[in-house]
């Protein structure tokens, strides 16, 4: 009698007769088409192009969520330091320390002042003295001049500024109604000034100036512009952007400014011009910094 049996290992085919008998036939694979073939080497030269662009991809984007933070911060500072300014007399000096307070948040001064008592240690242990040592060293690395009034002009200032004496205390028979009680007299000199108060009872009229139609409220406006250089830490990112804005940029006086600073900071150091504007009223009378008395010269126009 002959059986005949077929089994599925390794295409093994056995027939029974007294003895049993194997006999082992070779698997065949079927053969992949070219196409297919020549296919299968392209993933690693496809992956070899595409990941220095994905990680340059996601550096720039690091590095840009940087910079508008930085924009944020800059932001902020010049709000407030044009607050400040309205309530001293659009005095320059009261608005750049508030200024220099703020951006102190992002802690960019020289490398040889970043120490424990400024940048280190704020970080490590927020506090009062470390604040103001980096506030001062904020001051001390950014030389340029980082806030501009852009209004009022000093045309619209000649125009609107009246003279004005100040109250000044005095005591005995200097003060003139000292029988009444009176501690105060009128200073013997004046200073000029854009007036705030009784708005309602003064002039009102349209003046022309350079053009523009401009009246006391219009004059009671603070206009401030504000700069600030960003020093770019991410790696290739940086030059891109930077490399980028100088061909648009590469003339300016902000940005000449900020690459004087860069070298400061040391070698490979890419900074770019961050500007911020701010319109407030004034809460003061506007005045002429630093010649109050004569309203010329102005160091705030």
């Amino acid at each position: 009698m002959f059986l005949s049996a077929n089994k599925n290992l390794s295409e093994i085919s056995c027939w029974r007769f007294s003895l049993q008998i194997c006999i082992f036939l070779p698997t065949v694979t079927p053969k992949e088409p070219k196409s297919i073939a020549r296919e299968k080497g392209q993933a690693l030269p496809e992956m070899i192009i595409v990941f220095p662009l994905v990680v340059i991809l996601i550096m720039s984007i690091l590095q840009i969520a940087l910079i508008y933070r930085g924009k944020a911060t800059l932001n902020n500072a010049t709000f407030l330091a044009a607050r400040a300014g309205s309530l001293n007399h659009g005095y320059v000096s009261s608005m750049e320390k508030t200024f220099y307070d703020r951006m102190a948040a992002l802690g960019q001064i020289l490398p040889a002042m970043r120490n424990g008592s400024t940048t280190e240690g704020l970080y490590d242990k927020p506090g009062r003295v470390n604040l103001l040592a980096t506030q001062v060293a904020m001051k001390a690395t950014h030389t340029y001049d980082p806030i501009e009034v852009i209004w009022p002009t000093q045309a619209v200032f000649n125009r609107f500024a009246v003279r004005f004496n100040e109250l000044e205390s005095c005591s005995g028979s200097s003060c003139p109604f000292s029988r009444y009680g009176g501690k105060f007299r009128l200073a013997q000199e004046s200073v000029y000034q854009i007036p705030i108060e009784n708005m309602d009872a003064r002039d009102q009229t349209m003046q022309d100036i350079d053009g523009v139609d401009v009246d006391l409220q219009d004059a009671n406006l603070l206009g401030i512009r504000s700069r600030y250089c960003y020093d770019m830490e991410v790696p290739v990112a940086n030059f891109i952007i930077w490399r980028t804005l100088q061909v648009s940029q590469g003339a300016s006086q902000d940005w000449l400014a900020c690459q004087a600073l860069a070298r400061l900071f040391g070698e490979n150091r890419f900074m770019i011009p961050l500007t911020g504007r701010s319109v407030v009223r004034m809460q003061t009378d506007f005045r002429c910094e630093n010649n109050e008395t004569k309203g010329v010269d102005c160091e705030n126009l």
